[in-house]
């Protein structure tokens, strides 16, 4: 993989990642990630299909988990506590793609999964 590659993967993952915080922060409620869910899931569909390309495995696991997300509440309405969900896989996501993140993925990935037991299969 060229250096000019993963240059340009890491710059639009980031560009992804900072307009879905930019939505969020424009969120107050769960209602609010509804009303933005095409938006939301428009950007981490992206870099769910991105990140694995450029080696970046553990965001591109943690995009799917949030995308899945987003697809059932564009599908079925509001979902109880998606929006501090999104928010801090959003902020996962990016300390893992700058090598800031410090806790342990599997875990994480078994919280959300765990949190959202009935919605993800």
């Amino acid at each position: 993989m060229s250096d000019d590659f993963l240059n340009v993967a890491t710059k639009e993952i980031q560009e992804y990642l900072d307009a879905i915080k930019q939505i969020l922060e424009n969120c107050k409620n769960d209602i609010d990630i509804f009303n933005n869910a095409k938006e939301i899931q428009r950007h981490i569909h992206k870099i769910k299909g991105l990140a694995p390309m450029m080696g970046q495995k553990e965001v591109g696991e943690i995009a799917k988990i949030t995308d899945s997300l987003a697809k059932h509440v564009i599908a079925n309405g509001p979902l109880e506590n998606s929006l501090g969900t999104l928010i801090e896989s959003n902020s996962v996501m990016n300390d893992i793609l700058f090598g800031q993140y410090k806790g342990e993925i599997t875990e994480y990935k078994k919280k959300i999964r765990k949190i959202f037991a009935s919605v993800l299969k």
